[in-house]
């Protein structure tokens, strides 16, 4: 009996191991996410909207501190320019969840984002088949490069 006990403390305090570096994880990620961020118009695919690259060309957003995201102006491949959003850790997506969008659960749903990445000393972050706005087309991969941290 004395055994089992042992091995069920094992299991508790590896799983509170493991549990405590997801956090830790999802932690560093936020810290990295957190500035402004300006769309890579020369690395996305604009497809359909790329007629239109000069008013993109111009599109930020900001993370900030308090988990919500702001873009200066709205655009039709992305649902909103307000919302929230989580950090995810080195094994799952972060979650943009867009203000005005009616999701019908709160965890894992919105559109899914990278964790900042580095190419030379530039920063990027990429949104994978953001939602669009009703009826309008999805960009498959949009990029977007750090500008300044806040």
């Amino acid at each position: 009996m004395v055994q089992f006990r042992n091995i069920v403390l094992i299991c508790c305090f590896l799983l509170e191991c493991y549990s405590c570096g997801d956090q830790d994880g999802r932690i560093a990620t936020f810290n990295q996410q957190l500035g402004t961020y300006k769309l890579d118009i020369e690395q996305t695919d604009l497809g359909t909207y790329k007629k239109d690259s000069n008013f993109y060309k111009d599109l930020f957003i900001t993370f900030s501190a308090d988990s919500s995201f702001v873009m200066n102006k709205k655009v039709p491949f992305l649902y909103d320019s307000i919302g929230t959003w989580v950090a995810g850790n080195v094994s799952e997506w972060c979650w943009m969840r867009f203000k005005s969008f009616p999701y019908p659960n709160e965890r894992n749903t919105g559109s899914q984002f990278t964790r900042p990445y580095s190419k030379g000393t530039d920063t990027f972050f990429l949104i994978n088949s953001a939602t669009p706005q009703d009826g309008a087309s999805t960009i498959g991969s949009i990029i977007f490069k750090k500008i300044k941290r806040t």
